[in-house]
């Protein structure tokens, strides 16, 4: 499974996804007196982000400087969890930037040629436009500060400059991280690499300064970088560069400090572990108790956190709380009894689990372990059915996929769909039609698993359904079925055409016969109405 998969199926489930934001308005005077004239959104919350049409589209992205236009569904769960964070940071940009920036949204359901001309195909959607024309996919931060920040950069400077102790405590109160760099002069090649690493950066605001009080407020006792972090939950901290000023040394020191010693899984959290540069997590999946400070398990998984700043992110999910299922599904723990111990390497979907009882030196080696790789990886299984067979499609788990799925003296078709897919819905008449077809015919199985709940190496799924054929052969490796005719015949054509072991078809009986006539009739039909 690609990285992009795993974020959107995680972020998916979270109701949180990819490039969000909600929207804002710059404000927008009267003079068009237009009926269809941009106009903000009709709930209060929302009073600053902008409401676009087909007919107000053009006026409103050629009329100011820049805009950011995310294309929604009202029934999208995407969007409206992220409408709050939208309309703050929509807000925040009204009262507190002098760039013209305009915070806006479409409804794509009904606003379809503009979906369309802009290539939508999920929602939220989010487009950046400057001076009238599409710039990028906007694939920021999800959260209030973290879109005011990427807004910011792109329409101002990278950095502020900050000239009292007082500016820099205010601006404490709006941003939970703030990089300073504190120089002799707003000059020279210290000062080039802060402020080109500024730019590049979305992860924090970038302040710099020639002022030594201000350096002082910054933990700064000399010229340098400091990190200023004011996490929710956890007191100020002063970090300082204690390195020559590049930009490695920059990249590394911001990736590493950026984020809290641990951090709870939750949809405003999401985007900053997700994309926080470090691609292994460990999870702790504890109880509200477990992950209190003071409790043993928690204090041990804090403590192990201090020596792998900027390796690895120190996840913590609430196993009682609103946001535990992505997680609990993802990994399998539905029913298991916390607290629990995962890592988790993005990349290669390599998911681990720490059998040992949770003490600092267990959870060390185990850090150790799926940082090297050496820890055993882990696969999640369904238990084995007492009956594993749906009609005549056999049931397969994760657990049965080496006995079943890759019995070299079988040919096998299977099916890894998702109980919630409505393509694997619409495909399972068919499926099962396909089994009843070839159910004397020993050398073949039509198999199926759940791919919510079970996992094999050797399957890679990047969607649902996916449907592979294993051809009867030692080593075999499976093949993705692509030849797009999911019908009767066409599954059938397939595995004439590639299985290993020769065999007969039975004759058709009069129902088989019927029902492919029936299938073509449908799809005949259905491509008329098309």
């Amino acid at each position: 499974m690609s990285r992009s998969t795993l974020i959107a199926l995680l972020l998916g489930l979270l109701l949180v996804a990819a490039p969000i934001v909600r929207a804002e308005d710059d404000s927008y005077d009267d003079e068009d007196d237009d009926a269809e004239a941009a106009k903000p959104s009709g709930d209060d919350a929302e009073k600053d982000v902008m409401v676009l049409t087909e007919k107000n589209f053009d006026d409103v992205i050629k009329k100011h400087k820049f805009v950011l236009a995310e294309f929604y569904a009202p029934w999208c769960g995407h969007c409206k969890s992220l409408a709050p964070h939208y309309a703050k940071a929509a807000t925040q940009l009204k009262s507190s930037w002098d760039a013209d920036v305009v915070l806006a949204k479409i409804d794509a359901t009904v606003e379809s040629s503009l979906g369309q001309k802009f290539g939508v195909q999920g929602y939220p959607t989010l487009k950046w436009f400057v001076d009238g024309e599409m710039a990028s996919d906007y694939s920021g931060p999800r959260e209030a500060e973290g879109i005011v920040n990427w807004i910011k950069k792109k329409t101002g400077p990278p950095a502020v400059v900050v000239e009292t102790a007082d500016k820099l405590a205010e601006l404490e109160q709006d941003n939970a991280v703030i990089v300073v760099g504190y120089f002799k002069k707003l000059s020279g090649a210290d000062f080039d690499a802060f402020h080109k690493h500024a730019g590049k950066s979305e992860d924090a605001l970038y302040v710099e300064t020639s002022v030594d009080a201000v350096g002082k407020a910054a933990g700064l006792k000399k010229h340098g970088v400091s990190i200023i972090k004011n996490h929710k939950g956890e007191a100020r901290e002063v970090v300082v560069l204690d390195k020559a000023v590049d930009a490695d040394s920059l990249k590394d020191f911001v990736t590493a400090e950026k984020l809290p010693l641990t951090i709870e899984f939750n949809q405003d959290n999401s985007d900053k572990i997700f994309n926080s540069g470090i691609k292994t997590q460990l999870i702790l999946w504890a109880s509200s108790a477990e992950l209190e400070s003071g409790h043993k398990v928690f204090d041990a998984y804090k403590a192990v956190s201090k020596s792998f700043k900027g390796k690895l992110v120190f996840v913590t999910v609430n196993n009682e709380g609103a946001a535990h299922e992505p997680v609990t599904n993802f990994f399998g723990l539905k029913g298991a009894k916390g607290p629990v111990l995962l890592g988790f390497f993005m990349e290669k979907n390599k998911k681990y689990k720490l059998s040992e009882e949770l003490s600092e030196a267990s959870i060390k080696k185990f850090a150790e372990g799926v940082l090297d790789g050496t820890a055993p990886v882990e696969y999640k299984s369904a238990p084995i059915p007492e009956d594993n067979k749906d009609g005549e499609v056999t049931i397969v788990v994760g657990k049965t996929v080496e006995s079943i799925v890759f019995d070299e003296t079988k040919d096998v078709l299977l099916e890894v769909y998702a109980p919630w897919c409505g393509h694997c819905k619409a495909l399972e008449p068919t499926y099962k039609k396909l089994a009843k077809r070839f159910k004397k015919v020993d050398s073949i199985v039509i198999a199926k698993m759940d791919g919510t709940e079970n996992e094999h190496p050797d399957l890679e799924v990047k969607g649902y359904p996916t449907i592979f054929f294993i051809p009867a052969e030692k080593g075999a490796k499976p093949v993705a079925f692509d030849s797009g005719d999911r019908s009767l015949k066409g599954f059938t054509k397939f595995l004439k055409a590639n299985a290993k072991v020769p065999f007969t078809l039975p004759k058709k009986s009069k129902d088989d016969e019927a029902a492919e006539e029936a299938e073509s009739e449908a799809k005949k039909e259905d491509k008329d109405e098309l």
